[in-house]
């Protein structure tokens, strides 16, 4: 089960997104060793978690998060934008009301203990995403992460092509690229992971970005 947080239901997951800032904190401080994030208070929090990010947050029986991601509206400030606008290397960004940028991904590494039960996670953070993008008319994702993410968004079904080439960031290769999501990714997501069912709950009566714009 995966949970979409939006400034529309922001004010009733104010627990949720405690555990997700301390679990943010462990995963990319304590686990991928992002020491530039190493807070006192133990929460991995930033300019950008503001009430427009939209949260994607999985959740195991017990209720810990068990996986997790951040969409940022292009429209507004941004990482790719506003932190490392150079990885670019002079090409054009897409931006847009349907394009948003994806960021700080994290699967809990301890759900991994088969590889079975990985992917099975896995899936289930994929294909939330797709959900999400459906749900909220996003029609492509800014991702800027290793090059060897790309093969894996291609497998999952996003049209997928990098925007610069990789570029060294913090001592390990980055390229921004661009995930168009189209009637064939959700499918093709859950045809590689096994899912018959939707992970994404959504709360009755969230309305999406989407649906605002043409009700306007």
């Amino acid at each position: 089960m995966a949970i979409l947080i939006t400034k529309h239901n922001l004010s009733q997951h104010g627990d949720t997104l405690e555990r997700v800032y301390r679990f943010r904190h462990r995963f990319f401080v304590h686990h991928k060793k992002w020491k530039t994030l190493e807070r006192a208070d133990q929460r991995e929090v930033d300019e950008f978690d503001t009430p427009e990010a939209v949260h994607i947050v999985g959740m195991d029986e017990s209720g810990d998060v068990s996986t997790y991601t951040r969409l940022l509206p292009t429209t507004g400030p941004h990482l790719l934008r506003d932190v490392y606008p150079e990885i670019l290397q002079g090409n054009p960004e897409p931006t847009g009301p349907d394009i948003w940028e994806w960021t700080r991904a994290a699967i809990n590494p301890f759900k991994r203990d088969s590889f079975q039960g990985a992917s099975q996670i896995k899936g289930e953070f994929y294909a939330a995403v797709v959900e999400t993008c459906l749900h909220l008319g996003i029609r492509g994702l800014l991702v800027e992460a290793h090059p060897g993410l790309i093969t894996s968004a291609i497998d999952v079904g996003f049209h997928t092509r990098p925007l610069a080439l990789p570029t060294e960031y913090g001592g390990e290769p980055v390229v921004p690229f661009f995930c168009e999501v189209t009637e064939r990714t959700l499918p093709r997501t859950r045809e590689v992971f096994g899912l018959s069912s939707p992970v994404l709950r959504v709360q009755t009566g969230l309305e999406s970005p989407s649906l605002e714009r043409r009700a306007q």
